[in-house]
């Protein structure tokens, strides 16, 4: 199934496709993605050029050692970049926020597709995005943000799953198509670097409920267990898009897109 914005529709067909990050804070966990305006819009066509398929703009920092801002203070970050890659660049904009109000305002400015970090799969955003037919993304976090590790002993593709069927009955409820939503495991929040080994490897038993599925562990803590972040992110990612990943979101282009193709070509040779 392809994954459906009103602008247009991905289509995996040819392969996983790579979203890439365009941090618009100032305290971002990764040095090589922080922008200003201008910047950001260079970074932005360049990504483009590169084949990124999604752009993926982030006013307000996930990051363990990040602090909270206001929704205006997410919204000033954010409307002006958007709106100027927004005229420079074809591909398709999502929006990386908690908040339902900063993701109207990004929506109403020219955004894609709201990737919803908040762990809640609301029906306030719900709402939002059955009215402007975006696509959504909806990323478990067990109710923990990305400093905190979860205590429960229960299996956490068990728990990941649970909360994926809970969001599609919300989408259900608005009238959201299941081609409208994305979903990601939430890797790195709320859960222990054994939890995030332990999707990674076993992304396939992750339940779609047939909507598309995103890996976003770029640089993350769990890519430096084998001593380089940028190598355990390649191998992280390419393991993902073989156990079913549609989207790698990466702060490195062209090895992402290099694991997409590798991950292609080895999944051509495994089906015959």
């Amino acid at each position: 199934m392809p994954f459906t914005t009103k602008r247009f529709s991905l289509d995996f067909t040819s392969g996983a496709k790579v979203m890439a990050v365009i941090n618009l804070t100032p305290d971002s966990f990764y040095e090589g993605s922080l922008f200003d305006l201008q910047s950001a819009v260079e970074y932005a066509k360049q990504a483009c050029e590169k084949g990124a398929a999604i752009l993926d703009l982030g006013a307000q920092s996930t990051a363990p050692d990040s602090t909270a801002i206001s929704d205006k203070e997410e919204t000033g970050r954010l409307i002006e970049p958007l709106r100027k890659i927004r005229k420079e660049c074809s591909a398709l904009i999502s929006v990386d926020t908690f908040s339902v109000e900063v993701a109207k305002a990004a929506l109403e400015n020219g955004a894609d597709i709201i990737n919803d970090v908040s762990g809640k799969a609301s029906p306030e955003m719900a709402a939002l995005v059955a009215e402007h037919g975006a696509g959504w993304i909806i990323m478990h976090t067990g109710g923990l943000s990305s400093a905190e590790e979860r205590e429960q002993d229960a299996d956490i593709t068990d728990e990941i799953n649970a909360f994926f069927d809970h969001a599609v009955k919300v989408a259900d409820k608005h009238g959201i198509n299941r081609s409208h939503l994305c979903f990601d495991p939430g890797i790195g929040f709320g859960k222990s670097r054994a939890d995030d080994l332990d999707i990674i490897a076993n992304f396939s038993q992750l339940n779609s409920n047939g909507c598309t599925m995103l890996a976003a562990l770029s640089r993350k803590r769990v890519t430096k267990l084998c001593g380089d972040a940028l190598t355990g992110t390649v191998i992280s990612n390419a393991a993902c898009i073989a156990g079913g990943a549609n989207i790698i979101r990466v702060h490195d282009i062209e090895q992402g897109i290099a694991a997409a193709k590798m991950a292609k070509l080895l999944t051509e040779v495994r089906n015959g």
